[in-house]
């Protein structure tokens, strides 16, 4: 498990700096492990999956070397980008988790954080945790200390600030 702060804005539900970081831990794993170990991406919300397939759109076009990695053809487990309720049943050796949400032009967090506030989030979370085989990374605009659980109740948020002390801080502290 390893944990990627980054210093992103959540903007219209979307971060366009952590989308960056992820768009470069993509060609990362390629470089890498090339195709010995399957990769996606999972995000907290379908705006954010948009913005980096758009976003790795147009750097694939710069990178021609690397298509081979984002054909469909004869792979049992193919790259995929998908938000955090459609990434069901997707295992991966690696996953990369884009948390999209953080701090405002105004630095402030807003604890609204999509389908993880309503019920059953903590199940949708875990459900996209647990699909990496190997190593999950988290990129975050914030830490787990900026989750105010006065301010955001429910079983989801508690689950979702647990899942970040943990990325951040391991199994000790």
């Amino acid at each position: 498990l390893e944990f990627e702060k980054v210093n992103g804005l959540y903007k219209k539900n979307e971060n366009k700096i952590e989308a960056e970081r992820v768009i470069e831990l993509i060609f990362e794993h390629f470089d890498t492990f090339g195709h010995e170990r399957s990769l996606g991406v999972v995000t907290f919300n379908i705006q954010q999956a948009s913005l980096i397939e758009d976003m790795l759109v147009r750097e694939r076009r710069d990178r021609p070397e690397y298509e081979e990695y984002f054909s469909y053809d004869d792979k049992t487990e193919p790259f995929f980008i998908k938000n955090l309720e459609n990434v069901q049943g997707d295992e991966r050796d690696t996953m990369i988790m884009s948390v999209t949400y953080g701090p405002n032009k105004h630095d402030r967090i807003l604890m609204n954080f999509g389908p993880i506030n309503r019920v059953g989030g903590n199940r949708r979370l875990n459900v996209a945790i647990t699909r990496a085989k190997y190593n999950l990374i988290i990129v975050s605009s914030m830490t787990h200390d900026d989750i105010d659980l006065s301010r955001a109740k429910g079983v989801g948020p508690s689950f979702f600030k647990n899942i970040l002390k943990y990325a951040e801080l391991g199994f000790d502290d």
